[in-house]
């Protein structure tokens, strides 16, 4: 069984944890998710209290790393020194990815240096500044390195993850309740594009729309 686990801070995004943790909680028998934070309990930005499965250096022996966002969390969890000496990270045998703002965290971990990324719309410049290269697009991988930008891109980051370790049909199998009635066609193919364009990125959510969108 894989262990995926999901890092929070004080003020993290409620939605980027909530996403990710719904859709990954729904499968008992191919992967454990757990959360993971520096103490018992962590308050979102909404306020809400979480409580976490144990403490972050846990991540270091983990399959799959998922970092969440928090405009203001992710500010203090760079500048928590503790914090980031916790992590020991390797991008050769794990998959490591991030939502949003959690960007700037791969950034300081040195987990960016090699390629592109992406990040929230409301991030980027703040990210080129940095002298990263930021896509205008959902998800952007490099290696074993992912980066989704904006909150329910966290699909596509979860659909990444799953596909790299079990294959196309089980990706589909895990997000599959989460489509439109409907709209599975539309959504699959999105869902696809994005994915595969991540991977080489080479166009733009234009594009990745006009060709999800277009008649099967």
């Amino acid at each position: 069984m894989k262990k995926i686990v999901i890092v929070i801070f004080d003020h993290f995004t409620d939605l980027d944890l909530f996403l990710m943790w719904d859709i990954l909680g729904r499968n008992k028998t191919d992967w454990q998710v757990k959360i993971l934070g520096t103490k018992e309990a962590h308050q979102s930005a909404n306020g809400l209290l979480i409580k976490t499965h144990g403490c972050i250096s846990e991540a270091n022996d983990a399959d799959v790393v998922l970092f969440s966002s928090g405009k203001v969390g992710v500010k203090g969890a760079i500048a928590n020194q503790d914090f980031m000496r916790a992590f020991s990270l390797n991008p050769d045998t794990q998959l490591i990815g991030s939502i949003c703002a959690g960007s700037f965290i791969l950034a300081k971990l040195g987990l960016l240096a090699l390629g592109p990324a992406t990040t929230h719309p409301d991030a980027k410049e703040e990210l080129q500044a940095l002298g990263i290269e930021v896509l205008d697009l959902p998800l952007v991988c490099k290696g074993n390195v992912a980066t989704a930008g904006g909150c329910l891109s966290a699909v596509y980051l979860i659909g990444w993850a799953v596909e790299a370790l079990f294959g196309r049909d089980k990706r589909k199998e895990a997000l599959r309740e989460l489509i439109p009635a409907g709209q599975s066609a539309i959504y699959e193919r999105l869902i696809d594009t994005s994915i595969r364009d991540a991977i080489a990125p080479k166009a733009g959510v234009g594009a990745i729309l006009d060709e999800a969108c277009r008649p099967m």
